[in-house]
């Protein structure tokens, strides 16, 4: 009965957050749909159609995890649980860690143990941040060659990006009695600031966890470059959008240039702790579209973009989470609620 109430508390917030954002977002929102009777709907459609695909293609990861470990799950579902994942990581502050949470919870549901969801939502993590690297590497050489500028915002969201990803990779390189005293101290710190008194199970658990899912992870590099490739794959499918957008609007331009413009777009809405990027991804595609003589298309195209990508999904979303988190839990689910990552 009480996780029934957190769900349904979990799913009436993601409504309202969505409701909220598009109040707030209004008159952004009606500009954009002023815009879209300036542009060819056929090409909407074909860049809607790939976008959709290209969160198709990000479920794939989830697919090749879950076969590798002797598990199925519907090719629908799959599809749902990417869309969800994806739009909460950009919705909220911190959407990451409720992206992860989210990814647990909903695999758990279908019977996977807590050990291997917890697997398969690392693994998802790390692909997707090794695959957005790559897109922010090619975007930064991009701009290089062309000697373009996109503004102190973007590099300094990149700085921010470095230094989060390579202190995530240190202390996941460290062994695991050292993960677990760090873990304690943060625990013991808390508890004092709190004034809670927490066990430290949980926070063992949690380090020994970590260490079987590195071991696991080491032993699975040809996968996780398959992973990589499979997101790199979604982004791009994400920038061929936005292309056809432009081609829309009567604009042509080259892959590079928005797939450039997309990579600078992405590492900054990652670190931004604003709901829904509070405009910044737009802000951002626009700076650099504008200096790769796009022209006066540059920002209903991004406008437009946004609102493929974000915007008319977003509801769609909700809908989904309430769905995948609601459902009836499979029946093996309890069976394997105990089982640990290995195996």
């Amino acid at each position: 009965m009480r996780r029934r109430r957190w769900q349904f508390v979990t799913s009436a917030l993601i409504s309202l957050g969505i409701v909220v954002l598009a109040f707030i977002n209004r008159n952004w929102l009606l500009e954009a749909a002023g815009l879209l009777r300036e542009a060819r709907l056929i090409w909407l459609i074909v860049a809607a159609l790939l976008i959709l695909a290209s969160y198709f293609i990000s479920s794939q990861v989830f697919n090749i995890i879950l076969r590798s470990l002797g598990q199925r799950v519907g090719v629908l579902r799959l599809w749902a649980t990417a869309m969800v994942a994806i739009i909460i990581s950009q919705s909220v502050p911190a959407g990451g860690v409720g992206s992860y949470a989210f990814l647990v919870s909903s695999f758990s549901k279908r019977g996977v143990s807590s050990g291997r969801a917890t697997l398969i939502a690392s693994l998802e993590t790390l692909s997707y941040a090794g695959a957005m690297l790559m897109v922010f590497s090619f975007s930064l050489i991009y701009l290089a060659a062309h000697q373009l500028a996109t503004g102190r915002a973007s590099y300094v969201a990149a700085l921010v990006a470095i230094i989060v990803i390579s202190s995530a990779v240190f202390v996941l390189t460290r062994d695991e009695e050292t993960i677990r005293t760090w873990l304690l101290r943060i625990k013991n710190f808390l508890s004092r600031l709190l004034r809670r008194n927490w066990s430290d199970d949980r926070v063992i658990h949690i380090a020994s966890d970590l260490a079987r899912g590195r071991e696991l992870i080491a032993s699975r590099r040809r996968d996780i470059a398959l992973l990589v490739l499979i997101q790199f794959t979604a982004l791009s499918g994400h920038s061929l959008a936005m292309m056809v957008i432009f081609y829309s609007l009567g604009v042509v331009v080259s892959l590079p240039v928005v797939l450039t413009a997309f990579g600078i777009a992405l590492i900054t809405s990652t670190f931004n702790i604003l709901p829904g990027g509070g405009g910044t991804v737009e802000a951002a595609l626009v700076a650099v579209l504008t200096r790769m003589e796009t022209g006066d298309a540059a920002v209903p195209a991004a406008i437009i973009f946004r609102l493929l990508n974000f915007w008319l999904l977003a509801p769609v979303a909700a809908g989904l989470y309430h769905w995948l988190m609601h459902e009836t839990p499979h029946r093996n689910a309890k069976a394997h609620a105990g089982t640990s990552l290995e195996g």
